[in-house]
Formats: C-alpha cells, sequence, structure tokens
C-alpha cells in the first residue's frame, strides 16, 4: 500500500527542540522512496486534534507526530475510529508511547519505520471525555503533571525535582472504587489506570499492561513512607513495581471513582481539573497504530 503521510509537528515539545533539521531528515528519508507527505505546525493547544480530524478528511492514510506524549493524545483523540494510522517520531521530555510501542527514540531510526509501516490496532481509555493511550491517574501522579506543567522546564530532572516535592505535599484522600461488582474504599497515594505499562523516561508502573488486549489495568500503591519510597525506587524502572507489598493491580473493562471532590487527573501527562466522580472504560481496537520491529501484541493475538 502507498501511505499519503501527514505530519504534526509541535515545535515547542521537549528539550531538544530543533524542528527544522527534524523536518530535513523527513525529505532526505522519505523523498527518496517517492512518498507523499504534508507537513503542519500546531500553534495552540487543540491544534493537534483538528489538524488529524482534517487530515482524515483529506484521506491520508497515516498522521505521523512530532513532538511529546501531549501532543500524542490530542493527535490520537482526532484520529479514534478511523482507519488512519497514527505514527511518532519522539521528540518530547519523557516519551512514553514511544517506549511502550518499541518506536525509536531516534529520531531518523522512527523516520525510517514509515518506509515500511507496522500498523496494530490499539485499545484506548477514557476517563470521563478525556481520551488516553498510556496512563490516566489521579492522586500523586495527577499532582506531579499539574506542578510540572507549570514549573516551565522539560527533562528528566525536573520532573523527578517535581516528584519529590509532590510526595512530601501530597495527602491522600479516601475514595471508593467500583468495579466488577465491587466496592472498595481506600486512601491510596497513587490511582493509575494503565492501557500500556509506562509513563515515561522508563517509569513503568503496570509491568502487566498490554494496550491492545482489550483491558485496562487498575494499579494502586498504598500510602508509603519515604523510606519505603526510595529502597523500592529502582522498582519503578526495571519492571517490578508490582513486588511491593504496597502495590495492587486489577484487570478491568471499566470502573467508577468516587472522590470527595473535584480535583486534577492526568491523562499521558496532561493534567486537567475533573469532577469527582470519574467512569473510565476501555473503548477495544479503536486506534490504529505503526509501532517499533520490537513490539510485541498481545499474548492472546500472537
Amino acid at each position: 500500500m502507498i501511505h499519503k503521510i501527514k505530519f504534526i509537528v509541535n515545535p515547542k515539545s521537549g528539550i531538544n527542540r530543533n524542528p527544522a533539521r527534524i523536518v530535513g531528515w523527513i525529505d532526505s528519508i522519505l523523498k527518496p522512496g517517492g512518498l507523499s507527505y504534508n507537513i503542519s505546525y500546531t500553534g495552540k493547544p487543540g491544534d493537534g486534534t483538528d489538524l488529524a480530524r482534517e487530515a482524515v478528511k483529506e484521506g491520508f492514510t497515516i498522521v505521523a507526530v512530532i513532538g511529546g506524549d501531549g501532543t500524542i493524545n490530542e493527535v490520537g483523540r482526532g484520529l479514534c475510529g478511523s482507519d488512519v494510522a497514527l505514527a511518532v517520531i519522539p521528540a518530547g521530555s519523557g516519551n512514553g508511547f514511544a517506549r511502550n510501542f518499541k518506536i525509536p527514540l531516534k529520531q531518523v531510526e522512527a523516520i525510517k519505520l514509515l518506509l515500511n509501516p507496522q500498523i496494530i490496532p490499539i485499545d484506548v481509555g477514557k476517563i470521563n471525555d478525556h481520551h488516553f493511550f498510556n496512563v490516566a491517574g489521579f492522586g500523586l501522579d495527577a499532582n506531579i503533571a499539574e506542578n510540572f506543567e507549570q514549573f516551565g522546564i522539560r527533562g528528566p530532572l525536573p520532573y523527578f525535582l517535581v516528584g519529590i516535592r509532590a510526595f512530601f505535599n501530597y495527602q491522600p484522600q479516601t475514595i471508593l472504587i467500583k468495579y466488577d461488582n465491587k466496592e472498595i474504599e481506600i486512601s491510596p497515594l497513587v490511582v493509575t489506570i494503565a492501557n500500556a505499562p509506562e509513563y515515561g523516561n522508563g517509569a513503568i508502573i503496570s509491568p502487566s499492561a498490554l494496550p491492545d488486549d482489550g483491558f485496562l489495568d487498575l494499579a494502586i500503591l498504598d500510602k508509603i513512607t519515604l523510606r519505603q519510597a526510595v529502597s523500592n525506587l529502582y522498582r519503578l524502572f526495571n519492571g517490578t513495581i508490582n513486588q511491593v507489598s504496597a502495590f495492587h493491580s486489577h484487570r478491568v473493562t471499566s470502573l467508577e471513582i468516587i472522590r470527595p471532590a473535584p480535583g486534577p487527573i492526568q491523562t499521558d501527562g496532561n493534567p486537567h481539573q475533573e469532577a469527582a466522580h470519574l467512569k473510565i472504560e476501555v473503548i477495544p481496537q479503536s486506534l490504529k497504530v505503526l509501532v517499533g520491529a520490537r513490539y510485541r501484541k498481545a499474548t492472546f493475538d500472537q
């Protein structure tokens, strides 16, 4: 199949902002192959979704995002339910989506995937009116996302510093979770709803999550002491957080969370203020994604 590719570039993504260089690589890699492509730039929040929807109407077969997880989330929302595939040239500070789908972090290698694309359908999560492709949540992670957004400096070190400050300041809420005809009342440090394993920057919050198995993973981390957090931090980065006694995980297709008051949530790292009552569901096989060569589909589908 000869693909018609739309590139959507966020010139403000990440920490090494040089979109002109990336566009030069696109030209040098794709033009010799005779591929048809067009490049557009985002200028404000929401542009990614609008440009993606226009690309669907204009008959593009692949929309390739040059940006981070926030831009990917915007563009993905505009492609959900269509036959147009989402591709990613990672240019963010955390690049969780690229890591989850084994897309090379070297941008030249990611562009080369477009020459022979491997495309699969994946699930999409939805929390109230917000879609997510990696992880959503509230509690400490939403607090960190909100503070990181305000911090203004991108990169792993600023994120770590914001996280440490948030850990000391965050006070867990008592919440009610309903799923599979069960109700549990807890006061957790973190509640993450994972469609894929990783937040970004190598932090794996839900090792068992598979983005194409028809389920979401409800990952709960009880309140822990600073000493417990420090001694187990390495587990967040080697895929063994599920071996911490304070960690609990449940596979679900839908759930409800009732909080004492409205507050922040995060979807793929984007912070939002949202109602106290959260309704969460999986929308199976609703987004087509171009994945890296090392990506393995869900076990049942291999």
